[in-house]
Order: structure tokens, then sequence, then C-alpha cells
């Protein structure tokens, strides 16, 4: 299945679909929408993300839901909730601690909502790098397992970006 980042929101409610291999070379539109949907005033008032088609999530994905769910904490919404029938995602999640910061659900979905592809403009080395920082950033701040596990990496990432 081809990656595929597809987003809608209806009454607030902000629906991410998440498709195939999400990888970081392919994470600039995720990123993208979560930034513009949360640099002004937050018109999510629930966010709900359906993983049941992803197939491989790398940790730069890992961590931009884990930022997804930090906006939605600062923005005093409800926890973000998680649809994922997949067994190695689900493996993926819980062993990174998701679960602290999403109700996972592990069921499928039917939405009845229409969906619109994310595509965005590639980012340059430097930009892809930021987003890598920021999103492995994330996934250590929700606790100290994850600090351990990342924290060398983004020490490496600040120095190579400076």
């Amino acid at each position: 299945m081809q990656q595929q980042i597809l987003f809608a929101s209806i009454n607030s409610c902000c629906f991410f679909k998440l498709c195939g291999e999400l990888r970081y070379t392919n994470a600039a539109g995720m990123d993208d929408l979560i930034e513009r949907l949360f640099s002004k005033p937050v018109s999510c008032q629930q966010v709900i993300i359906d993983l049941n088609d992803a197939t491989f999530l790398d940790s730069t994905h890992v961590g931009l839901l884990a930022s997804l769910a930090r906006y939605c904490q600062q923005q005093q919404l409800p926890k973000p909730t998680l649809f994922s029938t997949q067994p190695q995602i689900n493996e993926l999640l819980f062993s990174l601690c998701l679960d602290e910061a999403f109700e996972i659900v592990e069921k499928p979905t039917s939405p009845d909502v229409t969906l619109s592809s994310v595509t965005t403009s590639p980012y340059s080395e430097q930009q892809q790098g930021e987003m890598i920082l920021r999103a492995h950033q994330a996934l250590i701040d929700l606790n100290d397992k994850n600090k351990a596990e990342f924290q060398p990496l983004v020490d490496l990432l600040k120095q190579q970006l400076n």
C-alpha cells in the first residue's frame, strides 16, 4: 500500500488517516498539517487518528503523533483517540507509552467523512532535520523510558543542526 496521509475537519473534529509505510522521508505533509492546525487558535475540539491501514511507522511519525497529543494537552482538549488493529503498530505504540497520551482503540473504523489527501512541498535538508528533532523531542517529553532511548539521537540532531 502506498504511503498516504488523509485529513478531514468536520464539526470541530479533526480526523487523520495514515496509510501504508510511514517514514521520515514522507513526514513533511503530516508535520505541516499539525503546525498549521495548532499555530493559530485551534478549530479542533477533538482529534481522531486512524492507523488501521498503516503498515509501518518510524520513530519520526510516532513523534509527530506525540506532538499532536501534546498540542491537545496544551489546548486542554480531550486525549486524542487513536484507532489501530495492526499488532505490530500497537506493540510499537504501547512500547513507547503512547497509551499515556492517547485513548488507543483496537477496533476498525468506518468514518462517514470525505478525506482529503495531505500534500506539501518537499522540505529542505535543514527543515527535515528540524522536523525530525521536534518529533523526537516530543517522544522524549512523554516519559523517562523514551528519554533514555531517544536522547542520544536528539543530542546528535541538535549538534548537526547548529
